[in-house]
């Protein structure tokens, strides 16, 4: 299969993120670029919300919940601008129409899904290989559950593991691009997550680069290349973990801060209607949350400066423009509307958290290799990013210099706050304060800083162009009068317009060049080699898949098998669509089947497990011996025994892999 094969796949996965939302943004009345830039925002939460309200009316998980949310929420938008807009002046939306907006904008989304989709192609390998990690046995495993009970809800999809709810925002997409495209689920997940890196990351942050510095080619472009710049996001979380609901989270992120700053504010562009900006991100939040409820709380702590700026810029103006009882009760309801604030983000910072004992990540460096890896751009041990570096320190410089947008250096120094801690302070109470929200895990917290560097990145970018452009018109137009004998005619203009265009396409093309090394290359590498396949890869080998790819003719589709989770053997009900009694490497063992994994060897009849055996219908053994994801063994020993005392035959085999029928209950 090549990824020229998967071109519908990819169709289809952009219309589940693009054309929901989009029904509802133009039913809001929005414009601009920002249409396409919160769209999949909109579409993951008609799409996670849907998932939940099924069950409750008695739908099964198809695109039937999506299209009826989408028409309700799209009739309460329109509803909602009509009368918004009475007696409204109707100003341009950001983006605008300029033509040179409008190229722009689509130039930087074009090379920002270039130059990331190329890497991750090239990462993955196959459209049907996957990560050869942990936590992918619970998400691959997850999207067959949920194609299997016919629930995407995030209320019940972790019940496959005997625990509580799980947000399902990335599985409900994945299994909705299955149900409506067919296709295999490793496939089905490797387009999700390109289209979802290659678009919709470089249009959230295009737009949040936008909403601070103002419509701009050089704003758009340079946001749109420096999208793709970093190792630390997309890629090591499709690496790492593997963090896919993360992940998804991690890219709705930026489109979420940017209507945020819309309603508070402090945006650079003009926008229709706070109101409505307002209900937009209203509309966002849940699929944010859905993704992955650690975003909403980064989310939290990026606007926190922002707010903080709002509400002194409102106290300041309110004690300096208005008299006595007026001034008294504005200043008490601005006080009261904060202290309110306080409290309730401290109580979502308390509850909002992992169980303490899946926080156990340590930190890995020193203050100093901390702090220098966010200036850097390297975080967790990546090369200095030598482009994005030196334009970050110029952003920086520019905005202190000129004193706008200076809460953007707040939000900035949040999140490596926040890296900092996680990556260098001791594994105490108060690094599992602030980072406990991320498992006090590094790369999590290393996927939020390309977000925050990139606006200060585009800005020293554009500091950069307006350097240059300076020093090319200026010498343009000497060569141009001196040729036209003192007047520059409007021919003469015309080709200073297009010397300019060819100047700014260079300059583009040169930025996207210098940022594709270093750190991007080993993001890339790295995730190589978490994706090949190959006799000895840590998850499932080939001999294992081939035996996987052979279970559908083998083993009943009502049977149950029984194996060792760690060795990767649970990923046959995601490959194969045949159950084993553990569905995720962490998932509570059923009652009764201790004796089958770790012993004492049940007799043939035993009372103590045969209720269990032929209630469950656990008929095979799956033996992929004890090579582990980790490398280590985690026993299972019962296994063996089982198959040492003669409980069972051998079925199939592919080199060390094997499939045993069990002899046992009466089967």
């Amino acid at each position: 299969m090549s990824w020229f094969d998967e071109a519908p796949q990819f169709v289809l996965a952009a219309a589940l993120l693009f054309v929901p939302g989009l029904a509802v943004a133009v039913a809001a009345r929005l414009r601009g670029f920002r249409i396409f830039a919160l769209a999949p925002g909109i579409s993951v939460a008609m799409v996670a919300i849907s998932a939940i309200v099924a069950p409750f009316v008695g739908i099964p998980w198809t695109l039937l919940p999506v299209v009826v949310a989408t028409a309700i929420v799209a009739g309460f938008a329109f509803a909602a601008s009509a009368l918004a807009g009475k007696g409204a002046k109707v100003r341009p939306d950001a983006g605008g129409s300029s033509r040179w907006l409008v190229g722009s904008s689509l130039l930087a989304v074009i090379l920002a899904a270039f130059l990331i989709s190329r890497r991750l192609m090239s990462a993955i390998g196959q459209p049907e290989s996957f990560s050869q990690t942990f936590d992918n046995v619970f998400h691959l495993n997850a999207i067959r559950y949920i194609l299997d009970t016919g629930s995407g809800s995030s209320l019940t999809l972790n019940a496959m593991t005997g625990a509580a709810s799980y947000p399902a925002a990335w599985h409900d997409l994945v299994s909705l691009l299955i149900i409506v495209g067919g296709g295999e689920i490793p496939a089905s997940v490797n387009v999700i997550n390109i289209v979802v890196a290659a678009i919709v990351w470089p249009l959230g942050c295009i737009y949040l680069a936008q909403t601070v510095w103002g419509s701009r080619p050089a704003v758009l472009l340079s946001a749109g290349v420096l999208s793709a710049a970093f190792g630390a996001f997309p890629f090591s979380l499709l690496d790492f973990g593997v963090l896919y609901p993360n992940f998804l989270a991690v890219a709705l992120l930026p489109l979420v801060v940017a209507i945020s700053l819309e309603v508070l504010g402090v945006s650079a562009t003009p926008i229709h209607s706070r109101v409505i900006a307002a209900l937009v991100l209203l509309a966002v939040l849940p699929g944010l949350a859905l993704a992955h409820p650690s975003a909403a709380m980064a989310w939290i702590a990026m606007m926190a400066p922002p707010a903080a700026y709002v509400f002194a810029r409102l106290l300041v103006r309110t004690l300096t423009s208005l008299r006595g009882r007026a001034r008294l009760l504005t200043s008490a309801s601005l006080v009261a509307v904060a202290v309110v604030a306080v409290v309730v983000v401290r109580t979502l910072w308390d509850a909002v958290r992992p169980p303490a004992e899946a926080a156990f990540w340590p930190p890995v460096e020193s203050s100093g290799q901390a702090i220098g890896e966010v200036i850097a751009s390297s975080a967790i041990g990546r090369p200095v990013a030598w482009g994005v570096m030196a334009l970050t320190v110029i952003g920086i410089f520019v905005i202190i210099r000129s004193g706008k947008q200076l809460w953007l250096l707040g939000t900035y120094a949040v999140v490596a706050f926040l890296f900092v801690v996680v990556s260098s302070f001791p594994a105490d109470d108060f690094r599992a304060y602030w980072t406990g929200i991320w498992y006090n895990d590094p790369p999590r917290l290393a996927a939020l800083l390309p977000m925050v560097t990139i606006p200060l990145a585009s800005r020293g970018a554009v500091f950069v162009w307006e350097l240059l452009l300076q020093g090319v018109t200026r010498g343009m137009e000497v060569w141009q009068l001196k040729r036209s004998g003192g007047t520059l005619k409007n021919g003469g203009r015309v080709r200073l317009d297009l010397y300019i265009a060819v100047a700014g396409l260079v300059v583009v093309l040169a930025l996207g060049v210098a940022t594709q090394r270093g750190s991007v290359r080993q993001a890339q590498d790295a995730m190589a080699n978490s994706y090949r396949l190959s006799s000895d890869s840590p998850l499932v080998s080939s001999d294992e898949l081939q035996l996987i790819d052979r279970l559908a003719e083998e083993v009943p589709p009502d049977a149950v098998m029984v194996g060792n989770p760690w060795n990767g053997s649970s990923l046959a009900y995601a490959l194969a669509d045949r159950k084993l009694i553990q569905l995720h490497i962490l998932s509570a063992v059923p009652d009764g089947t201790a004796a089958l994994l770790n012993g004492p060897t049940p007799s043939k009849d035993d009372p103590a497990v045969c209720p269990a055996v032929e209630e469950l219908n656990i008929d095979y053994i799956l033996d992929f011996g004890h090579r582990e994801v980790h490398g280590r063994d985690s026993g299972y020993k019962g296994l063996d025994n089982l198959i040492a005392s003669g409980m069972a035959t051998l079925e199939d085999s592919e080199g060390e892999a094997k499939l045993y029928k069990l002899q046992l209950c009466g089967s």
